[in-house]
């Protein structure tokens, strides 16, 4: 893979985050705001620091190789915020456990499915060790969030509309997994046209995810 190619993408990551990043502190780490909106804002803050370290990186080494790094663990940290701010702040008031949801609960696996399937691709096409390593941990994550953000797009809305509020931001979120998925594959397997494509479009949803989601909670009415 082209070095310039790889920087210069990951600087339209890093400076997409940024953007999100700033927007999100703004508007949602202020007194009685919900935590949900907070632990979203921290997801894009780990891909901005994510952004930062592949950067400099690239800058000061020439490439970011296949082992574990700081860049690895922030893009991990941001699937864990989506996460816990689906399943910690959201999925108990929308799913109660019962039969009611229990064809979703069960739907929702497509999702992470997909990303195994991904994975196994990328599992297949590249045989360096450690990078099969790395990116199988960063999947183990990947399939976590991809099941509640697509369960939260497929679920029966509550009366209060909790879900229909935030079902834009958890598309954006199921196709940033997909997105990463590809990136990886795309990396790895040096395909420029499919990296470049796949890091504009993470850059443009990192960027949206807080002014679509503040769009959506909005309209809560609790």
């Amino acid at each position: 893979m082209n070095a310039t190619i790889v920087l210069v993408m990951n600087l339209w990551i890093f400076v997409c985050a940024l953007v999100g990043s700033i927007y999100g502190g703004r508007q949602f780490f202020r007194p009685r705001k919900a935590l949900y909106l907070q632990m979203i804002t921290a997801g894009i803050i780990c891909l901005m620091y994510s952004g930062l370290f592949k950067v400099i990186y690239l800058l000061t080494q020439g490439g970011l190789g296949s082992d574990f790094h700081v860049g690895v663990l922030g893009v991990i940290g941001s699937f864990m915020c989506f996460l816990s701010a689906n399943y910690g702040q959201m999925d108990r008031l929308v799913d109660d456990g019962t039969k009611t949801f229990r064809a979703t609960r069960i739907k929702a696996f497509f999702a992470p499915f997909l990303v195994l399937c991904l994975y196994l691709v990328f599992f297949f096409l590249v045989k360096d060790l450690p990078a099969r390593i790395t990116i199988g941990i960063v999947s183990f994550f990947m399939m976590q969030c991809s099941y509640y953000s697509f369960k939260h797009i497929i679920i029966h809305d509550v009366e209060l509309g909790l879900i229909r509020a935030v079902r834009k931001y958890n598309i954006l979120v199921t196709v940033y997994v997909f997105l990463t998925g590809l990136e990886f594959i795309a990396e790895f397997g040096e395909y420029e046209i499919l990296y470049i494509i796949t890091c504009a479009g993470v850059g443009i949803i990192v960027a949206a995810i807080p002014f679509v989601v503040k769009g959506g909670v909005e309209r809560w009415t609790l």
